[in-house]
């Protein structure tokens, strides 16, 4: 059910999750970088890219997500790899590295989704109620504008995360992308402790890549993986959220 492209030819192998709204070519600049040394399987997150069509659940679980990566795992003949997750697709690294840690060798975050609770994210998820508020303002988006410029001036909504939050939902495709992608990950939680005990005992390098003007996904949302797990190696690139991926293929 999984699909991806595939980059590179050489014998260390990166699994790659793309953030929301995106889709598996978001690491297409990884490949220049990493063609002769790597393969990277850049995999289509349920509800993007290729995988739209597929039939998914509503939620997509973590036992659910093992599942469909044991299956990607034995098709591609994949033992040993590691993991790369940028913003939303860090939930996924995050959840996969956790369930297969005894085969991952490394783990990539790049300002990565799913280490804090966003207020908003589980304003719109965690309840019936907050589902149906999240359906009312995708739906009524010059109303969610207004209340997010609003929020703006009191200091209680970044201007720039506002800015990339309309540039994800224009388009009716789109909001309904985020509304299945919000609503259909809201399981897909790690806890931090537990996290760094699994990542230590079987010795598996993590490192963290972050915006220095990334009001998106910003460094406080990392802390609580950098106080659980001290060893996380931290790298602050100067650029915001969207041109991370490139800026951070160009120091691997």
């Amino acid at each position: 059910m999984l699909t991806s492209i595939k980059y590179g030819s050489g014998p260390i192998v990166w699994l790659a999750f793309h953030g929301i709204g995106q889709d598996s070519s978001c690491f297409e600049p990884f490949a220049g970088q990493l063609a002769h040394t790597h393969t990277l399987y850049s995999i289509d997150l349920p509800f993007h890219g290729k995988s739209q069509t597929a039939n998914w659940p509503a939620v997509i679980t973590s036992s659910y997500w093992q599942s469909l990566l044991n299956t990607f795992l034995a098709t591609h003949a994949i033992d040993r790899f590691s993991v790369v997750g940028f913003s939303m697709g860090g939930r996924f690294a995050l959840v996969t590295a956790q369930s297969f840690a005894n085969r991952i060798d490394e783990v990539l975050l790049l300002a990565p989704d799913g280490i804090s609770q966003d207020p908003w994210f589980k304003l719109g998820t965690s309840t019936k109620a907050g589902r149906a508020l999240l359906r009312f303002f995708l739906r009524n988006t010059s109303l969610f504008m207004l209340l997010g410029r609003g929020l703006v001036r009191v200091g209680l909504l970044n201007a720039a995360l506002l800015r990339f939050v309309a540039a994800t939902m224009q388009t009716p495709e789109q909001r309904t992308q985020i509304y299945r992608s919000w609503t259909g990950f809201r399981s897909l939680d790690t806890n931090m402790t537990n996290f760094a005990e699994v990542m230590t005992t079987f010795g598996v390098r993590v490192r963290l890549f972050l915006g220095q003007y990334d009001a998106v996904l910003p460094r406080q949302q990392t802390r609580p993986l950098e106080v659980a797990l001290p060893t996380c190696e931290v790298t602050v690139l100067s650029t915001g959220h969207t041109s991370l991926v490139r800026r951070v293929a160009m120091q691997l």
